[in-house]
């Protein structure tokens, strides 16, 4: 069989099994394309964010335009300063770094369809094969076969992938997608030499996926493949070792024992990327016992299913003992999929809890007026406040990194005493001049806690609290950034004066009870007609936070879907892969009288397994991997995460999931349905 026949055969084949060459392509493609649309949106979001120190860490730090800034513990020796450049950067690295990862989920469930589409044509076409070998083909010759369907899916695929990223990457940044939330792009530049080289490695999995079918084609036996089907004994479920069973919570033991160690040792970005790591070996390793849960537990699973049929509901139990191997490709694609998707949602649900208890004391009793350039509030807007509004007029910040604002004790008392905060109040009374509070991440930076003493150009003044709650108001640029700076009384005026006006910058104040809504409604209106004033209203910019927040996450959500298409694409694709090879048995089905209605059914069971059984399983990855995820985001960041899981989380995740398989089973019911019974057996 020369070179021309065996290119003629894999054609052939290609388009005979035109429905699982699609699949593999688009695994390909889809994979490619979703790893290529991330890496073009990071590059230029660092392009975007390449003018400013505040998002470029590559730029040098130039602390001579602000205000000098030393911490000391309260014995007086100088406190450990965390690098500001180091603080600021690492967490949008990191996230960077999440999403980067995020993307191969994309890639990894591609793979999963090459692998299982090319595994099983081996035993889909094994009587065939055995003939061209008794007609004397060569193993090698017939291992051609599939390595030249391989790189013609690796191919088209690969090159689909290229074609399909700008599109994908136009429509991303489109929609505001950045990799670190804190940008938006304007135009694109498409690093091609990378996004080929990705198109490459999509491609060369494709050839690797032909790798096993090559091998099981080379150990192939025509006499005994050719034998009668009645003296086959029947099939027989291949079984595992079981030795995966214990690497599970020997991995887990590693990362309870080792954690502590690792946290304190390591950067916060190492530590970050040991973890992600540590997930994905746990990951491979469930998925390595997949086959044997959906052979063990599987069965079970489907008795407990609400199946009327009892023919269906057997039919099905014995498909999921004798044949988990098959099902265990679909059952992992699920899994992954929602275990990632649940993760993310656990981690913005963390996020946002606690940018809503921040903003319930800080901003949501609270108007601000402020100046955004950072200038002086014009006195026209001064006079046009309430006359009996309570207020606190803050001073401009001193330029970033070293952020201090000034304010009046009296006016910052009486305003958190008219907000209702009897513990503010205390704090806001300690606030004389040799004092200071810090927020959070200030106080993290400089090593400093209640007690110790921050150091503000020559004067150095004891932290009296470490609080987000006080001294909180709206500036362009990064919430991390935002949340970031010292608050001295006004009588320490003098040691930021030459960063600052006289005048305010920014009021916070509590509109007066009287005043009605209308006359609210219309000085807003009249404030934000004015270029050098923003308004914000404390329950509005909260509600922005909490959007903010879903925004800088929105990319994985694009990373999530296109990895939800391609587990779709997956599960119908194992389902039509699974009828071809069970025409017989189907339409010996059709012959004994199972109606067209029961054999769709029978495989739409298949598919509601398929989904309840990987639902589950993401369910028991999910929660883990969306407490490393949170643990990592208190590790590289000084926000105050609670890792909680909503019940209602875990259920939506579970119903989607079912919900996708079904979807995905609907076409390979339909097919059923249809299929010949007569040809089918005749055929065999």
């Amino acid at each position: 069989m020369g070179k021309r026949l065996s290119t003629k055969l894999a054609l052939r084949n290609l388009w005979s099994d035109r429905f699982g060459t699609l699949s593999a392509v688009l695994g390909v493609a889809l994979g490619a394309a979703t790893v290529s649309t991330v890496v073009v949106l990071d590059v230029n979001t660092r392009f975007v964010e390449a003018r400013s120190w505040s998002t470029n860490p590559e730029l040098d730090l130039e602390l001579s335009h602000t205000v000098r800034l030393e911490g000391f513990l309260a014995d007086g020796r100088p406190s450990v300063v965390l690098d500001a450049k180091k603080e600021t950067h690492e967490d949008y690295q990191v996230m960077r770094s999440a999403i980067r990862l995020g993307s191969l989920s994309a890639y990894l469930v591609g793979a999963l369809i090459v692998f299982f589409s090319l595994s099983v044509v081996v035993e889909r076409r094994k009587r065939e094969l055995a003939l061209l070998r008794s007609l004397g083909a060569l193993p090698r010759q017939l291992a051609t076969i599939f390595l030249l369907e391989a790189s013609a899916i690796g191919t088209i695929g690969g090159g689909l992938g290229v074609l399909l990223t700008p599109i994908l990457s136009y429509a991303a940044a489109f929609a505001g997608l950045t990799t670190t939330g804190r940008a938006r792009i304007a135009w694109l530049y498409f690093p091609w030499k990378a996004i080929f080289i990705i198109a490459l490695v999509g491609a060369f999995s494709a050839v690797l996926g032909a790798v096993k079918p090559m091998m099981d084609v080379r150990r192939l036996d025509a006499s005994t493949t050719l034998r009668p089907r009645f003296l086959e004994g029947g099939a027989r479920a291949m079984r595992g070792s079981g030795l995966p069973l214990l690497t599970i919570p020997f991995v887990s033991l590693l990362y309870v024992l080792m954690r502590p160690f690792f946290r304190e040792l390591l950067p916060s970005l190492a530590f970050f990327l040991l973890e992600a790591a540590l997930v994905c070996l746990a990951f491979l390793l469930l998925v390595l016992l997949v086959p044997e849960l959906v052979r063990r537990v599987g069965a079970w699973v489907v008795k407990l299913m609400p199946i009327r049929s009892p023919a269906a509901k057997l039919l099905t139990v014995r498909r999921v003992e004798r044949m988990g191997d098959e099902m265990a490709w679909s059952v992992s694609g699920i899994m992954l999929v929602f275990s990632l998707l649940l993760a993310l949602h656990l981690s913005t649900h963390a996020l946002k809890a606690e940018v809503t208890g921040w903003a319930e004391n800080a901003v949501r009793p609270y108007t601000f007026v402020y100046n955004p350039h950072q200038g002086a509030l014009p006195m026209e807007i001064l006079a046009a406040l309430p006359e009996d509004a309570v207020r606190a007029g803050f001073s401009v910040r001193t330029p970033w990194p070293n952020s201090v604002l000034a304010v009046s004790k009296a006016e910052l008392k009486a305003l958190v005493a008219a907000a209702g905060q009897p513990k503010l109040v205390a704090v806001a009374e300690a606030l004389v001049p040799g004092t200071t509070i810090v927020s959070t991440m200030m106080a993290r930076r400089f090593g400093l806690s209640a007690g110790d003493f921050l150091q503000v150009g020559d004067r150095r003044l004891q932290v009296i609290a470490v609080t987000d709650e006080l001294g909180y108001t709206p500036m362009i640029g990064p919430y991390r950034n935002s949340k970031t700076y010292a608050l001295i009384e006004n009588g320490d005026r003098d040691l930021i004066d030459r960063f600052v006006h006289r005048r305010p910058t920014a009021v916070a104040f509590i509109w007066p009870e009287a005043m009605s809504s209308a006359d609210r409604k219309r000085l807003i209106k009249e404030w934000r007609s004015h270029r050098a004033v923003r308004v914000e209203v404390g329950e509005e910019l909260a509600e922005a936070r909490v959007v903010e927040t879903d925004r800088d996450f929105a990319i994985f959500d694009l990373i999530l879907f296109l990895t939800t298409l391609l587990a779709a694409v997956g599960v119908a694709n194992n389902m039509i892969l699974s009828l071809h090879g069970r025409r017989r048995e189907t339409a010996l089905l059709k012959v004994i009288g199972m109606s067209s209605t029961q054999l769709r059914r029978m495989f739409l069971f298949e598919g509601l397994f398929v989904g309840g059984l990987g639902g589950l399983l993401a369910l028991v990855l999910g929660v883990p991997l969306g407490f490393a995820a949170i643990s990592a985001l208190v590790v590289v960041s000084a926000f105050d995460l609670s890792f909680s899981v909503p019940f209602v989380y875990l259920i939506v995740t579970w119903i989607t999931a079912v919900g996708v398989a079904l979807i995905a089973s609907l076409y390979p019911a339909y097919r059923a349905e249809r299929m010949s019974s007569a040809e089918s057996i005749h055929y065999e």
